[in-house]
């Protein structure tokens, strides 16, 4: 399999060589249709419609007849629980929305490399080599200023299971989002300027998606 270079830096914004990473997920052809389609089948399942209004078979009660068919001299009523009438079913109202919205692997696997080939081509992945045995804010802090990232929104894709320290060394930083592994999305890669690997995470990373 092709590959491509991706640089490695300490917490001191400075280079230790580069990785090897492979070209399937960092180098791919872009298909920014593709991307769309996933981004917004993500965004689809966080749009909350809950709101319902019940119809002339849902509300109680009308179910004797209003009058008689005949002789009233008025029109004919089926039942006091028509649209038409007050306390009836509601016609066309709001009904609740179903919020999934499937993907299929091989999509998902195309918008993924799309947006991490896109930011790879610019030069904005960078793999941190990085051994935390407590938090340190000031660390992270002093590594975004190191490469000049001050005004990007950087995104720290970590891995959860294995960095404790790392991750709460991120979570509170503003501009910082914390990528771990149930955030390991093309919509969430996509809304960083920057993508930073710890390197357990991009191994994690290349294994679960790079084979594929």
């Amino acid at each position: 399999m092709a590959t491509l270079n991706l640089p490695i830096v300490d917490i001191n914004g400075k280079s230790k060589g580069n990785v090897e990473a492979p070209a399937a997920l960092f180098a791919a052809e872009a298909n920014e249709a593709v991307l769309h389609f996933v981004c917004e089948g993500q965004r689809y399942r966080f749009y909350k419609k809950t709101a319902k209004t019940k119809g002339r078979a849902e509300v109680a009660g009308g179910g004797k007849k209003t009058r008689q068919q005949k002789g009233s001299g008025h029109a004919r009523q089926g039942g006091s629980r028509a649209p038409h009438q007050v306390g009836g079913g509601v016609v066309f109202g709001p009904m609740p929305v179903n919020g999934k919205f499937k993907v299929n692997r091989k999509v998902r696997q195309t918008a993924l490399a799309t947006v991490l080939s896109d930011r790879a081509g610019s030069g904005q992945i960078h793999i941190l080599d990085w051994k935390s045995e407590a938090p340190k804010t000031s660390a992270i802090k002093s590594f975004i200023h190191s490469l000049q990232l001050d005004s990007a929104r950087v995104g720290f894709v970590m891995s959860g299971k294995t960095e404790a320290a790392a991750v709460k060394s991120v979570r509170n930083l503003r501009k910082a989002d914390l990528l771990t592994e149930e955030k390991w999305t093309p919509l969430d890669f996509i809304k960083a300027d920057c993508l930073v690997f710890t390197k357990p995470a991009y191994e994690a990373f290349v294994k679960q998606f790079g084979a594929k």
